[in-house]
C-alpha cells in the first residue's frame, strides 16, 4: 500500500516539474502551466493503476498456471488408477463370462455323458423285463431300474442347482391350465401312496382360474419335489394333504398358496433353518433312510423366489411338516370358466367313516355345490336311496361293506369311488356302475359325472335290475293289468322291467292327474302310485280315485304307495289317506310279488 501511494506522489512530482519546465522554457501563462500539470498528472496517475493491474493480472495467471498443474498431476495419477481398475474388472468379467460358458458347456456335455448311457440302461431293462424271467431275476430287474430311476434323480437335481448357480435356469411365460398341472403334478404319486396305506387328501379351490401365464414344468417341478418328500418322510397309514387355495384375483393377476402336509417326522427349528441349504437334509441319518441329494428343496426354493415367491415351511418335531408359498400369475387371455352350465342334481354320497384323516367328504361337498348341485353323505344304503338321488355316490369301502348286488336295484346313476390299484379287479363293478373313478377326486372329474345322459342311465339302471339275482320272479302272473303313477323316468323304467319279468301288462303315466284319468278311462287289477309328482300327488289322486268310485259304485282298485322314504310310521300314513299297503323304492322283487298275491287273489 505505501508503495502504491509512493508511486502516486513520483507521478504527481513529475507532472509538476514538467508544468516548471513548461513555464520557463516555452514561456507559458500561469493558467496554460497549471492545465499542463493537473493534465500530466492524472494521465501519469492512470498509466501508473493501469500498469499495476496488468501486472497483478500476470501474477494471478501464473499462481493459477501453478495450481493447475499441480491439480493436473493429482488428476493423472487418480485416472491412471482408475484405469487400471477398470482393466482389472474387464479382465475379470471376461474370465468370468469365460467360466460360465465354459461351465454350460460341461453341464451340456455331462448332461449328454450321463443320461445318454442310462436311458440305455433304463430301456434295457425294460426290455428285459418283458422276457420270460425267474422270480430271481424278475428281482433283479426290479433293483436294476430302481437305482436307475434313483440315479437319473440324482443327475437332473445336480444339473439343476449347477445351472441356478450359473445363473442359466431362465423361467418360460406360457399360458397353461393351472388346475391340470397341479392335479397331474399329484397324480404321479398315488401308486406309492396307496401302496403305503397314506390317505391322500388333494384340493383344489374352484374359484381359482384355471388358464394363467407362467412356467408350467418348473411349477410342477417344485410341487413333485414336495409331494415326493412327504411320501418319503410319511409313515404307513399316514396323511398327506396338497391344498391350492384361493387368496384373491385383481385386474388381471391371480394370487394363489399351495400347501404340501404330511404326517411325518416333521422338524426342529434347526432344521427348519437349514432345510433349503444345498445338500442338506433334516439329519445324516434321514439323507441314508430316505435317499436322495439333498437338493430338492434347494432347487424348489430358487425356483419358487424366481418366480416372486417365498417355499417356507412350518413344522414341529413328531407331528410332521408343512412346505407353501404363495405365487402371483397373470391370466391367460383365453381364462377357462370353472363351471359350465349343469343342471343342478341331487347328488348322494355312501361313504363310509373307515379313516377319520380323510377329508373327502368335505372336498366332494365343496366341488359339487361349487357346480350348483346339493349334496348329501350318508352312512347306509337305506337312507341314501330314501333320499331319491339323481346320482349316487359309492365309495369302495361301502360296496365291500354292502355287497355289489345290492347296487343293482338301484334306479339312479351309479358312481364308483375306488382306488386305482384295484383297475384290474372291478369287472363286476363296470357291470354294474355307470362311472367308476379312481382317487383322487379332482374338480374336473366330478365335473364329468355330473354331465350325463339320462336315456343311457335308464337303459343302464334296466339292465341292471334284468341281470340282478333275485330280478327274476319266481312267480308268473297272467292276464293282470297294471297302472304304475311316477315322473321319474329311470324309476319308470325300472318298475316297468322288474313288473313285466312278473309276466304283467303295465302302463306308466308321469303324475297323479293322468293318474285319475287313466284309472276312469281303463280298468286296472292293482295301481302303483308315487307319492311325491309334479301337478298332482299321489295322496291327492288316491282321494280322487277313491271318490270316483264310490261315486260310479265301482270295485275297489288296490293302491300301492310308492315312496323313497322310509320313514317309521309312513305305512300307517298312507294307509290313512286310502292306499291298501307301502312299498319302498328302490323295489324289493319278494315284496312285490307279495303284495301282487295278496290284492289281485291269485
Amino acid at each position: 500500500m505505501l508503495d502504491y501511494i509512493k508511486e502516486i506522489l513520483i507521478s504527481i512530482f513529475s507532472a509538476l516539474l514538467i508544468g516548471g519546465l513548461g513555464l520557463s522554457l516555452f514561456h507559458l501563462t500561469l493558467d496554460q502551466t497549471v492545465a499542463l500539470t493537473l493534465f500530466l498528472a492524472v494521465f501519469l496517475v492512470i498509466l501508473l493503476y493501469m500498469h499495476r493491474y496488468m501486472l497483478l493480472g500476470m501474477l494471478a495467471d501464473e499462481e493459477e498456471e501453478d495450481e493447475f498443474e499441480e491439480d493436473d498431476g493429482y488428476d493423472r495419477d487418480a485416472y491412471r488408477l482408475l484405469e487400471k481398475k477398470y482393466k482389472e474388472a474387464l479382465q475379470k468379467a471376461e474370465k468370468f463370462e469365460k467360466e460360465n460358458k465354459t461351465t454350460e458347456l460341461f453341464l451340456a456335455s455331462m448332461s449328454h455323458e450321463l443320461r445318454t448311457p442310462l436311458n440305455g440302461i433304463v430301456g434295457l431293462t425294460e426290455l428285459l423285463d418283458g422276457t420270460e424271467l425267474t422270480e430271481e431275476q424278475k428281482e433283479f430287474t426290479s433293483m436294476i431300474r430302481e437305482s436307475s430311476e434313483n440315479l437319473r434323480v440324482i443327475v437332473n437335481d445336480i444339473l439343476d442347482i449347477s445351472k441356478i448357480n450359473a445363473g442359466k435356469m431362465e423361467l418360460e411365460s406360457i399360458p397353461f391350465d393351472l388346475f391340470t398341472k397341479i392335479e397331474a403334478s399329484v397324480g404321479v404319486f398315488v401308486p406309492p401312496i396307496e401302496e403305503k396305506g397314506i390317505v391322500l387328501n388333494l384340493f383344489t379351490d374352484p374359484n381359482i382360474p384355471h388358464h394363467v401365464i407362467g412356467d408350467p414344468t418348473r411349477l410342477s417341478q417344485v410341487i413333485i419335489n414336495l409331494v415326493s418328500n412327504a411320501v418319503k418322510f410319511t409313515e404307513k397309514d399316514g396323511k398327506i394333504d396338497v391344498f391350492a387355495e384361493h387368496i384373491e384375483t385383481k385386474r388381471d393377476m391371480v394370487v394363489f398358496k399351495i400347501s404340501v402336509s404330511d404326517s411325518g417326522v416333521g422338524l426342529t427349528p434347526e432344521q427348519q433353518k437349514r432345510i433349503f441349504d444345498a445338500y442338506s437334509q433334516a439329519e445324516a441319518s434321514t439323507t441314508r433312510k430316505a435317499g436322495g441329494t439333498g437338493l430338492g428343496l434347494t432347487i424348489s426354493s430358487r425356483i419358487i423366489q424366481s418366480m416372486g415367491g417365498k417355499l417356507q415351511v412350518e413344522s414341529e418335531k413328531g407331528k410332521g411338516a408343512t412346505f407353501f408359498f404363495t405365487l402371483a400369475l397373470p391370466l391367460a387371455k383365453e381364462t377357462k370358466k370353472s363351471v359350465t352350465n349343469r343342471p343342478s342334481l341331487n347328488v348322494a354320497a355312501l361313504l363310509s367313516d373307515f379313516n377319520p384323516k380323510s377329508e373327502w367328504k368335505a372336498i366332494l361337498k365343496n366341488y359339487i355345490t361349487h357346480y350348483g348341485s346339493s349334496f348329501y353323505a350318508y352312512n347306509s344304503l337305506e337312507d341314501a336311496s330314501s333320499s331319491n338321488p339323481d346320482i349316487l355316490i359309492v365309495d369302495q369301502t361301502a360296496l365291500d361293506a354292502y355287497g355289489i348286488e345290492h347296487f343293482r336295484k338301484e334306479c339312479c346313476r351309479l358312481v364308483l369311488l375306488t382306488s386305482s390299484r384295484l383297475q384290474a379287479e372291478l369287472e363286476k363293478e363296470r357291470d354294474v356302475f355307470d362311472e367308476i373313478i379312481y382317487m383322487p377326486v379332482t374338480f374336473e372329474k366330478i365335473g364329468k359325472i355330473l354331465l350325463f345322459d339320462k336315456k343311457k342311465v335308464v337303459d343302464k339302471a334296466a339292465a341292471r335290475a334284468e341281470k340282478s339275482t333275485d330280478a327274476k320272479p319266481v312267480k308268473q302272473f297272467e292276464d293282470l293289468h297294471i297302472l304304475v303313477a311316477e315322473d321319474n323316468p329311470i324309476n319308470q323304467k325300472l318298475i316297468k322291467v322288474v313288473l313285466q319279468n312278473f309276466g304283467l301288462n303295465v302302463t306308466l303315466v308321469p303324475n297323479g292327474l293322468e293318474a285319475v284319468k287313466a284309472r276312469k278311462s281303463d280298468t286296472f287289477d292293482m295301481i302303483f302310485m308315487d307319492i311325491q309328482m309334479p301337478e298332482m300327488g299321489g295322496v291327492e289322486a288316491t282321494h280322487l280315485i277313491l271318490e270316483y268310485e264310490k261315486e260310479n259304485g265301482l270295485t275297489h282298485v288296490p293302491i300301492i304307495a310308492l315312496t323313497a322314504n322310509a320313514l317309521s310310521g309312513d305305512k300307517e300314513k298312507y294307509m290313512a289317506e286310502g292306499m291298501d299297503n307301502y312299498a319302498t323304492k328302490p323295489l324289493d322283487i319278494k315284496v312285490i310279488e307279495k303284495l301282487i298275491t295278496e290284492y289281485c287273489h291269485v
